[in-house]
């Protein structure tokens, strides 16, 4: 974050230094504050955005990325032992289904503020700036909403309840790895990857957001610093405490992945 601190710094630094070489360098881009749209795609998802030129040397864009929520169905196993089947299904008059229908999906939709600073006088640059969106990126739930009221109902007929539900022996849930997912009272369970909202961005390109000519086109490689992911059930956060060490260190290699490689295409044009 120190790192990202002295680069916005050296951003407005430039932007304030170098808007009195404007008129100076008018002849190599001679656009002034004209106005650009882009449209392309990469790891980021469909880009859209809008820009203007600050000097020669410094331009700004801001816009979208919508990343298609990628839905993945399967299945999880129930974890029981043989009593409490005989108990639930006795109690509830229902068979104890082995498995749960349940859902991944994707949310990873982001807006973007970016400063590209052209150094020398051809279309490579250096972008900083930031995307922010919401915090959660990837989430796991039952696909019938409501589909585990009954086994949340004898969990609680028992006298107990807890999100987590490894830490508590006894119980129905869903296995996910090595630790359960106890159901709420709306019946429901969920799982969810969550980073930060406000990612700065930092990496490198080619070409302007504003293009000389009326079309161009811009490369981008970078990376969202988006912090050390964390896994929640329901809004509990789950760390390697709570599955007593038995995930296979799945949540500490999670939480290592703090940054977010970024690569995109752009078709750019100048509208003014």
């Amino acid at each position: 974050m120190k790192i990202m601190k002295k680069v916005f710094a050296l951003v407005a630094m430039a932007m304030m230094g170098l808007t009195t070489v404007q008129a100076q360098d008018s002849e190599f881009y001679g656009l002034g504050n004209r106005v650009g749209v882009s449209v392309g795609a990469g790891l980021t998802g469909i880009t859209i955005d809008a820009a203007t030129c600050l000097t020669p040397y410094v331009g700004i864009r801001a816009g979208v990325d919508i990343f298609p929520n990628i839905k993945i169905g399967t299945e999880l196993d129930l974890d029981f032992d043989g009593a409490m089947k005989s108990q639930y299904e006795s109690l509830s008059g229902k068979q104890l289904p082995s498995k749960v229908d349940v859902e991944g999906k994707t949310s990873m939709t982001t807006g973007h503020v970016l400063f590209d600073i052209h150094p020398f006088k051809t279309g490579f640059r250096i972008t900083a700036g930031a995307y922010f969106g919401g915090s959660k990126i990837i989430s796991v739930y039952n696909k019938e909403d409501g589909a585990l009221q009954d086994i949340y109902d004898f969990n609680h007929s028992r006298g107990a309840f807890a999100p987590l539900a490894n830490n508590h022996p006894g119980m129905i849930g869903l296995a996910l790895g090595d630790y359960l997912i106890e159901p709420t009272e709306d019946g429901n369970a969920e799982a969810t990857l969550k980073v930060n909202g406000f990612r700065p961005y930092l990496g490198i390109g080619f070409g302007r957001a504003v293009p000389k000519n009326r079309i161009g086109f811009q490369f981008d490689l970078g990376v969202q610093f988006w912090g050390s992911p964390k896994v929640y059930v329901q809004d509990t956060q789950l760390t390697e405490q709570n599955t007593n060490g038995e995930d296979g260190g799945v949540i500490k290699t999670i939480s290592k992945i703090s940054v977010y490689p970024c690569m995109s295409f752009r078709l750019t044009g100048r509208i003014l």
